[in-house]
């Protein structure tokens, strides 16, 4: 009997206990960074775009654009201060619209000189055009960053990345919608928006770049062959950037952010599924994994966060005339989302 009785006090004893491990094992979770600095390279997700309060309408709740700001409710202000990240330290690098060649023409001088060659007026065009729209809210958003970029990435001790839809997806879509207008005012059109976001007009000197200076590019592909384009262009150019990081900050640890998925289900005419952004958006999703677990030469020092389970929300008529407003603001995660995309980021971090 007393030694049941021993038996019995010693296994309560460790069912007392069996909490305070699992607070202790949750506590050095969630401050296994505390005090250290983390910086997040990214774009409109990254910074919270969709999530500023009291805006019913859908123009108000466009041109709340972040900048730079750790948003209410948005997954990078979760994972900052759930892993006890110090607020001083870190910061949001994150604007609406970039893709890795924004960041590339800030950080590396040889990107710009390629961008301005006559070849690429077109590219150098849509680069201006994703670069001005946190100009408007913010005018000189973009040179400050420039002057600022560097130094967060000397000094972080660990680097979000989480460039990619706007590098594929978005540039895609956008192609067509930009062409138009590109190929009425041609190079003309680029030098309102070359001078706000890089403080500099680049005048052609050959025949060829007068050309496309008068007559813009004449390059139209279908979105499936655009994206896969793109996709190409993108491993390179995130190399080319994750490269310029390491240099700067050879120790830093990055975790690498996967491609969420905002079409799918996507619902628009009518209640009709989509039949072409869906399965092209799960081929890029795909490839960007392959990309960063194995394709990338820095593969082995990324930790990959798949995001693929994080979806949009359904839009209304495509008939209507909010259609493209709606569009812009629901093809972003919302709280809930954003939740699920910081539980992502967990679930890769609590590995060690």
């Amino acid at each position: 009997m007393k030694l049941s009785r021993k038996l019995f006090a010693a296994l309560l004893a460790v069912c007392m206990m069996i909490p305070l491990f699992a607070v202790g094992s949750s506590a050095k979770t969630t401050t296994r960074y505390k005090g250290k600095s983390l910086v997040v390279l990214g774009d409109s997700i990254a910074g919270g775009f969709g999530l500023a309060p009291g805006s019913t309408d859908m123009v108000s709740q466009i041109l709340q654009i972040p900048h730079g700001e750790f948003v209410e409710g948005s997954w990078t202000k979760e994972i900052r201060d759930k892993y006890g990240f110090d607020k001083d330290k870190s910061v949001n690098l994150s604007r609406s619209m970039w893709r890795c060649d924004e960041y590339l023409r800030l950080l590396d001088k040889n990107f710009e000189s390629e961008l301005c060659k006559a070849e690429n007026t077109f590219d150098q065009y849509m680069s201006d055009y994703l670069m001005f729209p946190t100009e408007i809210t913010r005018p000189g958003d973009a040179l400050q960053l420039a002057s600022e970029i560097e130094g967060a990435i000397k000094q972080a001790d660990v680097l979000v990345f989480s460039l990619c839809s706007n590098d594929i997806m978005s540039a895609t879509i956008l192609k067509p919608l930009m062409l138009p207008f590109y190929q009425v005012f041609g190079r003309q059109a680029g030098y309102a928006l070359a001078t706000v976001t890089q403080g500099r007009i680049d005048v052609p000197t050959t025949m060829d770049g007068w050309m496309k200076f008068a007559l813009g590019t004449l390059d139209f592909t279908d979105l499936a062959t655009d994206a896969r384009a793109r996709r190409t262009q993108y491993f390179k150019n995130a190399d080319r950037l994750l490269s310029i990081i390491y240099r700067l900050n050879p120790d830093v640890e990055i975790y690498y952010m996967g491609m969420t998925n905002p079409f799918k289900g996507l619902k628009t005419i009518n209640g009709q599924s989509s039949t072409l952004l869906e399965p092209l958006t799960n081929e890029t999703i795909a490839s960007i994994k392959n990309f960063v677990t194995s394709g990338s030469k820095y593969h082995k020092k990324l930790k990959y966060v798949d995001c693929s389970n994080v979806g949009g929300h359904g839009f209304g008529d495509a008939y209507s005339v909010q259609f493209l407003l709606d569009f812009i603001v629901h093809v972003h995660p919302n709280a809930t989302e954003h939740r699920k995309i910081a539980q992502n980021f967990s679930a890769v971090a609590d590995k060690g």
